[in-house]
């Protein structure tokens, strides 16, 4: 039985590190980066997103304990007025614009995953139907999953800071260091901090 998570940061390269209630630490690694961020929605990280149960960033996007809070947040997002005030048709063109996706063959998949006609009024979707949207939405952003593992206790990274005179003292002491993922504090898991992971050769 997988554990609750109770927070989230960068790992090395892509991956994300999720710290258990258990006291064990896992890597989620490959698929896309929603998958990995449990964050189908590609949320931002912000009070939204942590109002929302957001349990770390991964420098822009939340992290999200499980993909089902991901979902929920993404149907959330789809619930304010911004999005409410529209029709499907209209939602879609604000959350993936025409000058970055084709917004045509987005509605069609919508339309023939949901059953929703691209007319319908957003305020007309019941809290089912918003997560139904949501599925389909992240669906068709291709919501790919990768791995999941427990990272065992004798494995190591090199903590690199980014060597300004802006990066906190106790983290200046660690650079170069050889440490281990339950060693804490651990790079990126505190607020605003810049430092990161690299492997050990």
């Amino acid at each position: 039985m997988e554990p609750t998570y109770i927070s989230a940061f960068p790992g090395i390269g892509t991956n994300r590190m999720f710290v258990g209630n258990d006291g064990n630490i896992y890597e989620a690694s490959g698929g896309s980066r929603a998958w990995r961020n449990n964050n189908p929605g590609n949320l931002e990280d912000g009070k939204f997103a942590r109002a929302n149960g957001a349990i770390g960033t991964d420098g822009r996007f939340a992290i999200f304990p499980d993909i089902t809070t991901g979902f929920n947040a993404m149907a959330s997002l789809l619930a304010t007025n911004s999005y409410q005030n529209l029709t499907i048709e209209g939602a879609i063109n604000r959350y993936a614009p025409p000058s970055e996706n084709n917004v045509e063959n987005y509605l069609k998949s919508i339309e023939r995953q949901t059953g929703f006609a691209r007319s319908t009024p957003m305020k007309q979707l019941s809290k089912d139907n918003l997560l139904n949207l949501a599925r389909a939405m992240a669906k068709h952003e291709g919501n790919k999953p990768g791995k999941k593992r427990l990272v065992f206790k004798h494995e190591v990274y090199i903590w690199v800071t980014v060597g300004d005179d802006k990066v906190r003292p106790e983290h200046k002491n660690l650079d170069g260091q050889t440490r281990t993922w339950y060693d804490l504090p651990r790079p990126k898991e505190e607020h605003g901090c810049r430092c990161h992971a690299e492997s050990v050769d």
